[in-house]
């Protein structure tokens, strides 16, 4: 169990691009959370484990209470693993408090490149979940509120996957998903919830697998048997060979543990 009462130790880069101040926070190469995204259904996922949820909550409870503009969450890098389902490539994930930063495409053009470039080390924070044990959920769901729902959304910008929010779905979004970290099997939270007249969708969604490591590890090694030297999959019998063969290979690897 993490202790809430702990900080979290990440790293902070500043860059300035385009007249902005961006203030970039990233995992720790110590930190062991891995996660994964895809594309399913019109739908933007963030894939991790438990371990990995619990992470990403307390993330987004401390960007909940940042103070300084062009501050962003970056999760990437050894961070980012191949999907638990196919182990499709994953993007890199942005996590953006709408009250502090705006990020548009040509801005994170530049920031990956700069990415990239960067070879200064890093300066490392002590990231704080204050208030985060016991903490109630803020209601949200009442009429009043709808136009602070609307704030909250999840999109592909410049190869990136942003998750943005206003500090109090911020906290929301982070109690959620760090309930989830007990979870057994696949659990999941919904992002950017929309609806219209007769019709209902999310953009975004937090899934939790459990076991996620070893499905990743199996899905690559199915993909591979799969596809060969193919770099990617093209058609749906491919994509339903992988995940047959993934799933027989976790059935014999936890068959021999018994």
């Amino acid at each position: 169990m993490l202790d809430l009462t702990r900080p979290l130790k990440v790293h902070l880069r500043v860059f300035e691009i385009h007249r902005t101040t961006l203030r970039v926070v990233r995992l720790r190469p110590q930190t062991s959370a891995r996660f994964s995204t895809n594309l399913f259904h019109r739908t933007w996922h963030i894939l991790t484990g438990p371990h990995g949820a619990a992470i990403l909550g307390r993330l987004l409870w401390g960007l909940a209470f940042q103070r300084h503009k062009g501050t962003v969450v970056l999760i990437d890098g050894d961070h980012l693993v191949p999907t638990p389902f196919e182990a499709d490539p994953p993007d890199p994930i942005l996590l953006v408090p709408d009250h502090l930063s705006h990020v548009d495409v040509d801005l994170l053009r530049a920031l990956k490149l700069r990415l990239r470039r960067a070879t200064d080390c890093p300066t490392t924070l002590r990231w704080h979940t204050f208030g985060m044990q016991g903490a109630d959920f803020p209601e949200l769901w009442h009429d009043d509120n709808r136009v602070i729902r609307s704030r909250e959304r999840m999109t592909k910008r410049a190869g990136f996957i942003c998750y943005t929010a206003p500090p109090v779905v911020l906290r929301s979004t982070a109690l959620s998903i760090y309930e989830m970290r007990y979870g057994s099997g696949t659990d999941y939270r919904y992002l950017a919830e929309i609806q219209g007249r007769g019709w209902w969708r999310t953009e975004g969604e937090v899934q939790v697998v459990d076991s996620f490591d070893e499905n990743v590890s199996a899905a690559i090694v199915a993909r591979r048997e799969v596809l060969g030297d193919a770099r990617s999959i093209a058609s749906e019998d491919q994509r339903d060979a992988i995940y047959q063969r993934k799933h027989a290979s976790l059935g014999r690897l936890r068959a021999a543990r018994l």
